[in-house]
């Protein structure tokens, strides 16, 4: 079991759910590699480290299982799920399936304010902090499929989003993100703004086609730093 002390934040005394501050700060450990995959640690340890009861952690883990991140081990124990390419080669594939159809059907239909929020969005992606800089690019995401998405297919995406994302993290790492990086990100996502925004006949296969283009660009980088690690 490794030690928790320097991976986890205590979530008490926070005003919000137990649930999901848990879920939410070890999930935050797991995507940044605070909490490397394979590493095996006790529900007590959690509740300790936290500063809450065994209860909110037993059903965040069950959460975060439910997303790929953890794997539960008997009833007092967990680890972080392994890494595999063909895991994130399954991820890519639902998200082709469920995310470009969605993308294409939503392209011109967006309100003023949701084109609005797309925009500050796009802004908060080349933010220095990594934090914001990611939770935006995940909002920015859910964003762009909202005029067609519904809530099954935000929990189906969800899931996906945040397992892409802790692959995405190990190869972008997240606190050496260079200037360069955050103006490569800025102009592939403003790409998608525009497309998602234009009218005409063409804009739902304009749209699917590049955000396919981004997410096969993403899933190929990931893909060769995985399979480095498969294959020292």
């Amino acid at each position: 079991m490794m030690a928790l002390e320097s991976q986890l934040r205590s979530v008490a005394g926070v005003n919000s759910s137990a649930v999901d501050l848990v879920t939410s700060e070890i999930r935050r450990a797991v995507l940044t590699g605070a909490l490397p995959a394979g590493e095996q640690f006790s529900i007590r340890d959690l509740a300790a480290q936290l500063g809450v009861s065994h209860i909110p952690i037993r059903e965040a883990l069950r959460r975060l299982e439910s997303q790929g991140l953890i794997v539960l081990r008997q009833a007092r124990s967990a680890s972080v799920a392994p890494l595999s390419s063909d895991d994130i080669a399954a991820i890519y594939r639902l998200r082709y399936r469920i995310e470009l159809p969605l993308a294409g059907a939503s392209a011109g239909r967006h309100t003023p304010a949701e084109a609005d929020r797309l925009g500050e969005l796009l802004e908060q992606i080349r933010d220095v902090d990594p934090e914001i800089a990611w939770q935006s690019h995940h909002d920015f995401h859910e964003a762009l499929v909202h005029p067609a998405a519904n809530a099954w297919d935000y929990r189906m995406l969800d899931t996906l989003w945040h397992a892409a994302e802790r692959y995405t993290h190990l190869v972008f790492e997240p606190m050496q993100v260079t200037e360069k990086e955050r103006r490569r990100r800025y102009e592939t996502h403003r790409l998608l703004l525009d497309l998602t925004l234009a009218d005409g006949a063409d804009a739902a296969d304009a749209m699917a086609d590049a955000l396919r283009e981004h997410l096969a660009a993403n899933e190929a980088r990931i893909l060769d730093s995985i399979r480095a690690i498969e294959n020292p």
